[in-house]
């Protein structure tokens, strides 16, 4: 996972990637030293971009994500957001989003990763 402190690339990567992976934390937040380090983790059996942002350094991630709490994990699959979890991350339920999108060999439409 990369830290950064440069959004428009990370914007940038989010339309031109087929699947990104975003993590938001603050350096105050106990939840955030637990999550990152274990999404961090999990995602070694993926090639996802994955960015690791801290909102105290760059405050206007916040906005740009309406991320208001810390940890945020965002997954933008096609340019869209495909999934949001904060502060309580399901772990499980977040592996299997990213499994469903990682198995495709072709591009997942946004309609079917949301059909249940």
């Amino acid at each position: 996972m990369k830290e950064t402190h440069d959004l428009t690339e990370v914007l940038k990567t989010i339309q031109e990637e087929p699947t990104v992976v975003l993590a938001i934390s603050t350096p105050d937040c106990s939840v955030c030293h637990a999550v990152v380090p274990k999404l961090e983790q999990l995602l070694t059996h993926y090639t996802f971009p994955a960015y690791h942002l801290d909102a105290f350094e760059m405050p206007e991630v916040a906005g740009t994500f309406q991320a208001f709490t810390a940890p945020v994990i965002l997954l933008f699959h096609l340019g869209k957001e495909v999934e949001r979890q904060a502060r309580f991350i399901q772990f499980e339920q977040l592996t299997k989003r990213l499994d469903q999108l990682n198995e495709s060999t072709d591009q997942i439409s946004y309609d079917t990763l949301f059909d249940h």
